[in-house]
Protein backbone atom coordinates (compact mmCIF):
# COMPACT_ATOMS: atom_id res chain seq x y z
CA UNK A 1 0.00 0.00 0.00
CA UNK A 2 2.91 2.36 0.80
CA UNK A 3 4.39 1.76 -2.61
CA UNK A 4 1.08 2.34 -4.38
CA UNK A 5 0.46 5.63 -2.55
CA UNK A 6 3.99 6.78 -3.28
CA UNK A 7 3.71 5.83 -6.97
CA UNK A 8 0.40 7.69 -7.26
CA UNK A 9 1.82 10.73 -5.49
CA UNK A 10 5.00 10.76 -7.58
CA UNK A 11 3.04 10.24 -10.79
CA UNK A 12 0.66 13.07 -9.88
CA UNK A 13 3.51 15.41 -9.03
CA UNK A 14 5.51 14.49 -12.13
CA UNK A 15 2.63 15.77 -14.24
CA UNK A 16 2.49 19.11 -12.41
CA UNK A 17 5.26 21.69 -12.20
CA UNK A 18 6.00 20.85 -8.58
CA UNK A 19 3.99 19.77 -5.56
CA UNK A 20 2.43 22.56 -3.57
CA UNK A 21 2.06 22.89 0.18
CA UNK A 22 -1.57 21.76 -0.13
CA UNK A 23 -0.55 18.71 -2.20
CA UNK A 24 1.77 17.58 0.59
CA UNK A 25 -0.91 18.14 3.26
CA UNK A 26 -3.64 16.31 1.34
CA UNK A 27 -1.35 13.36 0.63
CA UNK A 28 -0.23 13.29 4.26
CA UNK A 29 -3.83 13.29 5.46
CA UNK A 30 -4.59 10.42 3.08
CA UNK A 31 -1.68 8.50 4.58
CA UNK A 32 -3.02 9.20 8.08
CA UNK A 33 -6.46 7.84 7.15
CA UNK A 34 -4.72 4.71 5.83
CA UNK A 35 -2.79 4.50 9.11
CA UNK A 36 0.51 4.80 7.25
CA UNK A 37 2.02 7.19 9.76
CA UNK A 38 5.62 7.03 8.54
CA UNK A 39 4.49 8.05 5.08
CA UNK A 40 2.34 10.80 6.58
CA UNK A 41 5.39 12.11 8.44
CA UNK A 42 7.27 12.22 5.14
CA UNK A 43 4.54 14.23 3.40
CA UNK A 44 3.94 16.59 6.33
CA UNK A 45 7.70 17.17 6.51
CA UNK A 46 7.69 18.22 2.85
CA UNK A 47 4.84 20.63 3.63
CA UNK A 48 6.83 22.08 6.52
CA UNK A 49 9.81 22.56 4.21
CA UNK A 50 7.50 24.63 1.99
CA UNK A 51 6.09 26.66 4.91
CA UNK A 52 8.05 26.21 8.17
CA UNK A 53 5.72 28.58 10.04
CA UNK A 54 2.53 26.65 9.25
CA UNK A 55 1.01 25.62 12.58
CA UNK A 56 -1.43 23.10 11.07
CA UNK A 57 1.33 21.19 9.26
CA UNK A 58 3.33 21.02 12.49
CA UNK A 59 0.32 19.76 14.45
CA UNK A 60 -0.49 17.15 11.81
CA UNK A 61 3.08 15.88 11.83
CA UNK A 62 3.02 15.90 15.64
CA UNK A 63 -0.04 13.65 15.54
CA UNK A 64 1.67 11.30 13.09
CA UNK A 65 4.73 11.16 15.36
CA UNK A 66 2.47 10.31 18.32
CA UNK A 67 1.02 7.41 16.36
CA UNK A 68 4.53 6.01 15.82
CA UNK A 69 5.48 6.43 19.49
CA UNK A 70 7.99 9.15 18.62
CA UNK A 71 6.98 11.32 21.54
CA UNK A 72 10.06 13.54 21.60
CA UNK A 73 9.55 14.61 17.97
CA UNK A 74 5.81 15.04 18.56
CA UNK A 75 6.47 17.31 21.52
CA UNK A 76 9.03 19.32 19.55
CA UNK A 77 6.54 19.97 16.74
CA UNK A 78 3.81 20.88 19.21
CA UNK A 79 6.08 23.31 21.05
CA UNK A 80 7.20 24.87 17.78
CA UNK A 81 3.56 25.35 16.77
CA UNK A 82 2.77 26.98 20.13
CA UNK A 83 5.78 29.28 19.79
CA UNK A 84 4.60 30.36 16.33
CA UNK A 85 0.95 31.01 17.16
CA UNK A 86 -0.47 29.89 20.49
CA UNK A 87 -3.98 31.10 19.67
CA UNK A 88 -4.12 29.14 16.41
CA UNK A 89 -3.01 26.00 18.25
CA UNK A 90 -5.76 26.49 20.84
CA UNK A 91 -8.34 27.03 18.10
CA UNK A 92 -7.24 23.95 16.15
CA UNK A 93 -7.27 21.71 19.22
CA UNK A 94 -10.66 23.01 20.31
CA UNK A 95 -12.17 22.24 16.88
CA UNK A 96 -10.66 18.74 16.88
CA UNK A 97 -11.65 18.09 20.49
CA UNK A 98 -15.23 19.06 19.72
CA UNK A 99 -15.15 16.51 16.92
CA UNK A 100 -13.47 14.03 19.30
CA UNK A 101 -10.49 13.43 17.03
CA UNK A 102 -7.30 15.05 18.27
CA UNK A 103 -5.63 11.73 18.94
CA UNK A 104 -2.91 13.76 20.62
CA UNK A 105 -1.66 13.38 24.16
CA UNK A 106 -0.72 17.01 24.62
CA UNK A 107 -1.47 19.56 27.30
CA UNK A 108 -4.89 21.19 27.19
CA UNK A 109 -3.28 24.36 28.49
CA UNK A 110 -0.77 25.71 25.97
CA UNK A 111 0.53 28.10 28.63
CA UNK A 112 2.10 25.05 30.34
CA UNK A 113 4.21 24.44 27.25
CA UNK A 114 5.32 28.05 27.09
CA UNK A 115 6.22 27.98 30.80
CA UNK A 116 8.21 24.76 30.29
CA UNK A 117 10.14 26.39 27.47
CA UNK A 118 11.02 29.36 29.70
CA UNK A 119 12.47 27.17 32.49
Amino acid sequence: MITLLLIIAVDHYAMSASPTFNDWIVTGETSMRQRDFDQAIFFFSRAIEEDPQNVIALLLRSKAYMNTDRYHEATQDYRTAVAIDQEQVKSYLKRKKNKGRTGMLIPENTEEVVEDENK
